[in-house]
């Protein structure tokens, strides 16, 4: 009968470990990638570390750099979305296994084009965009 009470313990106890969490993740190029867990409001860009912050909801890149906009969390949550708010980055692309190359941001629009000018960026394209109403 112990035995029997063992194996169903153990059989809840794993089964509840599973599916404890959802995720996803969408690889952009090289080891960068934007990933979320639990909800998609925790969306943020990635390189083994996070780079971006959640709500990343746009990222493109180029041969030298990648972009991204985000929507930072409201003050003092960490679900809500502010959707009012857009913040841009920009990260040096390195083939390194860690990110040991700058990372700009955030700016607001005028900052973010101002520093594509600097860093002779030309009309940054963001071909992957994710939904920011659910």
């Amino acid at each position: 009968m112990k035995k029997f009470i063992f194996i169903v313990l153990i059989s809840i106890v794993l089964t509840s470990c599973f599916g404890l969490y959802d995720y996803g993740s969408d690889a952009i190029v090289d080891d960068y990638e934007t990933l979320w867990i639990d909800i998609f409001e925790s969306r943020s860009l990635r390189k083994g570390e996070t780079l971006v912050p959640a709500y990343v909801f746009a990222v493109g890149y180029d041969a030298k750099y990648i972009y991204s906009k985000q929507h930072p969390f409201e003050e003092n949550s960490t679900e809500k979305i502010n959707r009012k708010i857009i913040n841009y980055y920009i990260i040096e692309r390195t083939e390194s296994g860690f990110q040991d190359k700058p990372i700009f941001g955030p700016f607001n629009e005028i900052g973010f084009e101002k520093k594509c000018r600097e860093l002779a960026i030309k009309e940054p394209k963001f071909d992957l965009i994710f939904p920011t109403k659910w």
